[in-house]
């Protein structure tokens, strides 16, 4: 938002310097991104009058004047088509810089030598004006004498970032409001006084709303015989010097209105609106509407229109129509002032990418209680610069007026959020010039005006008090007051363990896209129905992912083309699955990589080790651990990005979170990928309720425990998870542990059968186990293998 210096001072008196003021407002929460200085005179740029003007001998389009500038004549070559002779002009001498760095030099054009420049507004640098020069008054002027703006011209400005809780500080009385809160003093707003003619605006025009939640309220005046033409130059310096163009006085009094009041306001050519009357209502689906800057736009059912009898005229809170648009033979203004829904003007200006000035105030919410002050002030400005006369009345529809609000304020909660006192005048103080009317003592009532949609809790309240009465002012302690205690987030907690985990283990985190390609969907994930982008950005950003595999995909090839092979990435995120018209599903996953070597630099003496599937097990193995979870197992699965020999689906507590397995080769070609590379997904959803919150202490064991090895013989395509099931099965309350150390196949082992040896260790946390209450629960677990598996002892 720019602020003009000069403008602001029209509602409140300072003598801050530009800078001065930018840094108050920025202390006050107003940041002044950018300050853009106003010269009060040029140097070698002079006041000339033009005594003599000739067509040049060579061409039309220039001329050459003989200029005055005091002590001398100059001859100076000009090219615009409003110089003429007695004329009062702004003259660039030879030495002379322009505002855009431009050095005047004595050059000859086309045979004749120009000594100097007749300088437009745009080479002055007061404004974006270049069509002709600048003709100055003679009764503001003297010739010879150095040029200098006049008031209005060449303002000051402040470029501020407005925060979107701020809609109010969206124009220079907001802004004003502010100031005057920093120097303990009232602004004041212009005086509107409408002169009404006899004709009844109800004989012209009326206004139905069928969308009262899209258009909560809407206003409209009508002013007849204006002569639509060039504004005043004051107009037009006023919105030069905030960067808004000038096109003719019924525009400008509408953009000058938006930026004194904030209220956006649209001029409709009332002689074009069919059927004397203003609907307001939905667009329908696909309907096409054309807007003033020529676009046809297909519109949906959530867009709100401005239609007369027949037609649609304006796109609502966004931009006006082409078919109701003023011209120079436009005589009758209907001139409109609405306050529409913020969320359904945000949703349209969005998505068909229309940011207007109107749009960016409607979306941040305007005071639906200033529109008849608004399309007062323009129609009083219409009157006064465009001879236009006033209908009698205002039509304004307003369903369910806004009213104020009331919150209470606790003096004791100021101090003991702040941590300090502010004394209560000072708390009075800022909240009266701030706008907004107290009673009561202890709690104060506070009564909210429309135009501080921000402040509803007390909180708010506080805010506005300590940025006034300034941060500075509060003393620093060791401590505070306030609670700093939290509840402790499951979910949270349970994902930076992972991360942890993850970490020590020698993985790294990556962060990639959560929008991919067609490739990534119909690779890794076929047969789970993405989501697709409405306006993708390129092909690499059409769909939702719906895992997380691409994306790390992506990391190892683009490690791959900077020759780094070994690799242990893990990504923690967020996929998505389409449900037809509904919402989609929105689930967290973690999902993680292992490919190269097991170590970057094997040890000396030590030959390099390839990672395999085992490793990726042991990783699974390590997270379970980590988290405490019971339960955890991996059980043969097919999937199609996986090579079926090692596709595992991950299960816990009898339900599958993930899957597990080496990626097929098919799938790697299409990432440019050569390596073998072991994944896993695991969705947290359903994880985070199985992790335990609180881990229960348990004591070491006070006495011996028993261990027994067994070797048995069986079916090599029998899982030894399922061996190792079972046993814990029979094996009974005191058997604590089963763990394989040794698989073997080859030489004294019958072909299509493995030998697994495997450790069982019983303990009783009670007593001391004897060698007898060990023995018949072998020979139970060696029965079972036999009976369930065809288990041999091997010899």
């Amino acid at each position: 938002m720019k602020i003009g210096l000069n403008w602001l001072k029209d509602y409140i008196a300072f003598d801050y310097t530009v800078e001065e003021l930018a840094n108050s407002l920025t202390m006050v929460g107003l940041e002044v991104e950018d300050i853009q200085q106003g010269q009060s005179d040029f140097q070698d740029v002079v006041v000339g009058k033009v005594t003599r003007v000739e067509k040049h001998s060579s061409t039309d389009t220039l001329s050459v004047c003989q200029v005055d500038i005091g002590k001398t004549i100059l001859t100076v070559i000009c090219g615009a088509p409003n110089v003429s002779e007695n004329q009062l002009v702004p003259v660039a001498k030879v030495g002379a810089i322009l505002s855009e760095g431009v050095r005047i030099e004595s050059k000859s054009i086309r045979g004749v030598q120009s000594e100097g420049m007749i300088c437009s507004e745009r080479e002055l640098g007061i404004s974006d004006h270049h069509d002709g020069i600048l003709v100055l008054d003679k009764k503001d002027y003297t010739v010879g004498e150095l040029f200098f703006p006049q008031a209005g011209q060449n303002d000051s400005a402040l470029n501020i970032n407005v925060t979107p809780n701020r809609p109010d500080c969206l124009s220079h009385i907001g802004v004003a409001r502010e100031v005057g809160v920093i120097l303990g003093e009232a602004f004041s707003k212009p005086e509107v006084v409408v002169k009404e003619s006899t004709e009844s605006i109800d004989d012209c025009i009326s206004i139905e709303i069928l969308d009262s939640v899209g258009c909560p309220r809407y206003s409209a005046r009508v002013v007849y015989d204006v002569t639509v033409g060039p504004s005043p130059e004051w107009l037009k310096h006023r919105l030069e010097s905030v960067g808004v163009r000038s096109i003719n006085n019924v525009v400008d009094v509408t953009n000058y209105v938006l930026m004194e009041t904030g209220q956006p306001l649209h001029g409709f050519d009332n002689d074009l609106i069919q059927g004397q009357k203003i609907i307001v209502r939905k667009a329908k689906p696909g309907e096409i509407f054309t807007t003033l800057d020529g676009e046809n736009r297909s519109l949906m059912s959530e867009d709100l229109l401005i239609c007369d009898g027949e037609r649609p005229v304006a796109l609502a809170g966004v931009m006006g129509g082409l078919n109701s648009e003023v011209s120079d033979h436009t005589q009758r203004i209907l001139l409109e002032s609405a306050y529409f829904d913020p969320m359904t003007i945000r949703r349209t200006a969005k998505r068909l990418g229309m940011s207007t000035e109107a749009s960016q105030r409607f979306e941040r919410g305007t005071d639906p209680n200033n529109t008849i002050n608004a399309v007062n002030r323009a129609a009083q400005l219409l009157s006064e610069i465009a001879g236009g006369k006033v209908m009698e009345g205002v039509v304004d529809v307003y369903p369910q007026p806004v009213q104020m609000w009331e919150v209470s304020l606790r003096p004791s909660r100021i101090t003991k959020v702040l941590g300090t006192e502010i004394p209560r005048e000072n708390v009075l103080e800022i909240l009266h010039f701030l706008g907004l009317e107290i009673r009561g003592e202890n709690p104060l009532l506070v009564t909210v005006p429309t135009f501080r949609p921000d402040l509803t809790r007390e909180i708010d309240l506080i805010e506005e008090i300590v940025r006034h009465y300034g941060y500075e002012k509060i003393p620093a302690q060791l401590y505070s007051k306030m609670t700093l205690s939290y509840e402790s987030n499951q979910e949270q907690n349970v994902t930076e363990r992972m991360r942890d985990i993850f970490v020590g283990m020698g993985f790294l985190e990556t962060m990639n896209n959560s929008m991919v390609s067609k490739e990534h969907i119909s690779f890794i994930t076929p047969n789970i129905p993405p989501v697709k982008v409405q306006n993708p950005l390129n092909p690499e950003t059409v769909f939702l992912r719906t895992s997380l595999l691409g994306g790390l995909l992506d990391s190892v090839h683009w490690n791959k083309n900077h020759y780094e092979n070994n690799l242990r990435l893990f990504e923690i995120g967020r996929i998505f699955r389409a449900k037809g018209k509904m919402l989609p599903d929105e689930v967290d996953s973690i999902a993680g990589i292992l490919t190269g070597s097991l170590r970057s630099k094997p040890f000396w003496g030590e030959s390099e080790r390839t990672i395999d599937f085992f490793h990726l097990k042991g990783a699974l193995e390590t997270f379970q651990e980590g988290l405490h979870i019971e339960g955890f197992e991996f059980k043969p699965e097919r999937y199609d990005a996986l090579k079926p020999e090692t596709s595992m689906k991950i299960v816990c507590r009898n339900e599958q979170i993930g899957f597990m397995g080496e990626i097929r080769n098919e799938i790697l070609e299409q990432w440019d990928i050569v390596n073998q590379i072991f994944a896993f997904e695991i969705v947290l959803n359903d994880l985070n309720e199985k992790c335990p919150q609180m881990l229960k202490f348990r004591p070491i064991p006070r006495f011996p425990s028993i261990k027994r090895d067994l070797s048995v013989v069986v079916k090599k395509e029998i899982p030894i998870g399922s061996l190792k099931d079972l046993i814990h099965q029979v094996g009974g309350e005191h058997l604590v542990s089963v763990e394989i150390f040794d698989v073997y196949q080859g030489h004294q082992i019958p072909s299509g059968k493995k030998s697994v040896a495997l450790s069982l260790t019983f303990l009783s946390l009670n007593r001391t186990l004897k060698e007898k209450e060990v023995d018949p629960v072998m020979s139970a677990v060696i029965k079972a293998l036999e009976t369930s598996y065809s288990a041999s002892l091997r010899s």
